[in-house]
């Protein structure tokens, strides 16, 4: 799969289904795109694993399910901030351990939080 059949179904819009009356250019151009998106849902979705497939939506068009799994990780991602904020937030020296753990375990929810 090259540029070309990501470029093609990614950023062209889905041609219009064929009939009796489409041209040879036009048939040409919608078998591209087809063997295109099915080149581009099947290397997406041998990408992701096969836990996190379950969540996403069955559809047969890759821009679809290129927003989907686009949303979803979002959601994951913002999700994942609020809990190292709160733990962040919430974190207070209770005197067991020595000042610079307690300050490196800061450094670090911080770290994670700012990629």
């Amino acid at each position: 799969m090259g540029i070309a059949d990501i470029y093609l179904v990614m950023i062209s819009d889905r041609p219009s289904d064929i009939t009796d009356t489409s041209s040879i250019a036009e048939r040409e151009h919608y078998a591209k795109w087809e063997r295109s998106n099915r080149l581009c849902l099947m290397a997406m979705k041998r990408s992701i694993s096969e836990h996190l497939l379950g969540g996403l939506p069955e559809t047969n068009d890759a821009r679809e399910f290129f927003a989907a799994v686009g949303e979803r990780y979002q959601v994951f991602s913002n999700a994942e901030a609020g809990s190292l904020m709160s733990e962040l937030t919430g974190l207070r020296y209770n005197g067991l351990g020595g000042v610079s753990e307690h300050i490196l375990r800061m450094v670090h929810l911080q770290s994670k939080l700012r990629a």
